[in-house]
């Protein structure tokens, strides 16, 4: 019996004698942050090295106590010493406010691909996940997105309080493309089912000089071409005449190639075109200058694109330096495709198939920015003067001042099933 009561009592002694661990105490046991911002935990109760987690480092990240909000969204950070342990709970806000957001917020895919959104929400606030398409891309309630078609859509995700969008770019597969229309100038008159042909003086509203005529001293098809003749004469109040034509009303495209075959003329003051336009009044319409020209430059050719946003061209004005650019036969062109470039339209010009000036959506859906998701009619001039034309130079009607055009023709392609 003495031996059992000294047992005891010898195992008495070595419990009293080990340490006991003190719980660890944080300065704080929940932080509210905005992105940004920094935070100092404190800590107490420490008998060995303190170690410190967080459990989500997207949201918030942790170093020797000092908390660093990273991104909107809940995280825990813990402090361990030994085996004690003390966790702060830190809800992380937007700079504005807001409590809920989707990473990343662009997405490029292919058909057929999935891609895990992700999600942060500061207070665990019930998420709803829907899609703006769902016949491009589907998402589950986890944020994983599938990509079905080629489109845009956009992923939202909503709680009661707030919704956040993604944009999703799903890359379109394409055909070869095909023709799908032109014009040969292969007869003995213009085809007036392509065509219109203006008749004015108003100066094409760049106070140009000519008075645009449908006389065949102008305008006329003869060996191939349709030719654009500048004449200096005198009529209806002008010096000069000209012709221009356009297949509004009866040919528009949106989306594809567009293209010809020009020999441009020479001498100064010369301004020959080759554009489109779209329906509506004009800049919000939508400008494509596929080729512009000035005699005064003569080896430099020009592409713009004029929309609300930037009616003068701005950024979208390029011109490059080009060999035999007169009295040769050049192919001027654009590619205009559809949702190229991360879900953005692509406008690429060339000429001989060499890509010169490429242009791509800034802003996506903002038709003052970008208005040229509708169709678009051709138009073919010959300008003399005006604010891009210059000074005229009489002396060039020594020779007949010709635009040729060979052929315009018009290419697309339909999308893969």
């Amino acid at each position: 019996m003495k031996k059992i009561l000294y047992f005891i009592l010898a195992v008495a002694a070595a419990i009293s004698c080990k340490p006991v661990e003190t719980p660890l105490v944080l300065s704080s046991n929940a932080l509210q942050l905005h992105v940004g911002d920094i935070e100092m935990l404190d800590v107490k109760g420490a008998t060995k090295e303190v170690v410190w987690t967080s459990d989500n480092e997207d949201v918030a990240e942790v170093f020797n106590g000092v908390v660093t909000a990273k991104s909107i969204g809940k995280a825990y950070v813990t402090a361990t010493s030994g085996s004690a342990k003390a966790i702060c709970e830190v809800f992380v806000s937007g700079a504005n406010g807001s409590t809920l957001r989707i990473t990343p917020t662009l997405v490029t895919m292919k058909r057929g691909e999935t891609y895990q959104l992700k999600a942060g929400n500061t207070f665990d606030s019930p998420m709803i996940w829907s899609s703006s398409d769902a016949t491009i891309a589907t998402v589950d309630q986890t944020g994983l997105v599938t990509a079905l078609k080629g489109g845009n859509a956009t992923i939202m995700l909503s709680t009661e309080l707030e919704e956040v969008t993604a944009f999703v770019a799903v890359a379109h597969e394409w055909n070869d493309y095909e023709l799908v229309w032109s014009d040969e100038f292969d007869g003995t008159s213009l085809n007036m089912d392509n065509w219109n042909i203006e008749v004015n003086g108003n100066g094409g509203g760049n106070n140009e000089k000519q008075y645009y005529t449908d006389r065949p001293e102008n305008l006329r098809v003869e060996d191939g071409n349709l030719i654009i003749q500048a004449r200096k004469e005198e009529y209806q109040g002008k010096q000069y005449t000209s012709g221009r034509i356009n297949t509004k009303n009866k040919r528009s495209f949106a989306y594809g190639k567009i293209e010809a075959s020009i020999n441009l003329p020479s001498g100064k003051g010369t301004w020959p075109a080759f554009w489109t336009l779209g329906s509506g009044t004009w800049p919000k319409c939508g400008e494509i200058d596929i080729m512009e020209h000035t005699g005064n430059m003569p080896d430099r050719v020009l592409w713009t694109l004029h929309s609300n946003a930037d009616r003068n061209g701005g950024k979208s004005n390029k011109a490059a330096n080009l060999e035999n650019v007169e009295n040769h036969y050049h192919t001027y062109g654009i590619e205009w495709m559809k949702e190229e470039t991360e879900g953005r339209d692509v406008i690429k010009f060339y000429v001989d198939g060499v890509v010169y000036n490429t242009q791509t959506e800034s802003i996506i859906d903002d038709p003052d920015a970008w208005p040229f998701q509708n169709p678009h009619f051709i138009i073919l001039n010959l300008a003399l003067g005006g604010t891009l034309g210059g000074n005229i130079d009489d002396s060039m009607f020594e020779h007949d001042v010709i635009m040729k055009v060979d052929w315009v023709r018009v290419y697309q392609r339909t999308e893969k099933e």
